[in-house]
């Protein structure tokens, strides 16, 4: 069975209401579900107490979604595949915002065409509406940038990240190098709400730091990505078309 990862940061209460119980509905066991939580974290023996529950729980000092993605990748095993999700996913909906009704079904779906197209990193489209996701391929291979909400990922010890606060881009660009296509479902979507409190994506977050990962990614990799400010004052990345290498 596919084990299910969830770093979570100062977030006790989302993680129980929403992602736990989005799994637990689809009768996912709690033997295969690790979350991953910091010692520093307040509510540290309230996570430690799901370990009664059946859960596993990995405690480290290690701080920021980018680094907490290294220490998972050393953790499991090479080439195993498994699911990523936000700690504070309510729910995968499609492109009517229908919920799924087997989340099971729907990942035997997509690890098949995975495996079977050499695929290492796999995720959802970013937002949920009918109109963009139907001017969409049900399935694309070529670069696009996937959210971390909820992905699928096979673990290669060789995809080291070097950013905290762009790791979804950072992620896209270095599966994309080693496999020459990562799997975008654009006809399924997680619900969560961005940029909520708390976090380990939220840990250190600022518009200058995340401006200096942006810079970095823009600097490092100007083949795949450019930069750009928002409206809003905010810099951005844009990732630059690149169809899947067969």
């Amino acid at each position: 069975m596919i084990k299910f990862v969830i770093p979570s940061f100062k977030r006790y209460h989302e993680l129980k209401l929403k992602s736990l119980t989005f799994l637990n509905s689809h009768k996912i066991l709690n033997k295969n579900i690790f979350i991953f939580c910091r010692n520093d974290d307040e509510s540290l023996s309230l996570y430690v107490s799901l370990r009664e529950e059946g859960y596993n729980v990995i405690t480290t000092d290690v701080k920021g979604i980018g680094l907490t993605h290294n220490l998972i990748t050393e953790y499991f095993e090479e080439n195993e595949f498994i699911v990523e999700l936000d700690d504070d996913l309510i729910d995968i909906v499609d492109k009517e915002r229908n919920s799924i009704e087997s989340l099971s079904d729907k990942l035997d779906e997509i690890l098949s065409i995975m495996r079977h197209e050499n695929i290492s990193y796999g995720g959802l489209y970013q937002v949920a509406n009918n109109l963009f996701m139907s001017a969409c391929q049900e399935y694309t291979t070529d670069l696009r940038y996937l959210l971390g909400i909820f992905r699928i990922r096979r673990i290669c010890k060789d995809i080291v990240l070097e950013t905290n606060f762009s790791e979804d881009f950072e992620n896209s660009i270095l599966h994309y190098i080693r496999d020459g296509k990562i799997l975008k479902c654009n006809w399924l979507c997680g619900k969560t709400k961005n940029y909520a409190s708390g976090g380990c994506n939220g840990d250190g977050r600022n518009i200058e730091t995340e401006k200096n990962d942006k810079v970095f990614l823009s600097e490092k990799y100007p083949q795949y990505c450019r930069l750009f400010q928002r409206k809003n004052q905010r810099w951005d990345l844009r990732l630059k078309h690149y169809k899947s290498k067969k």
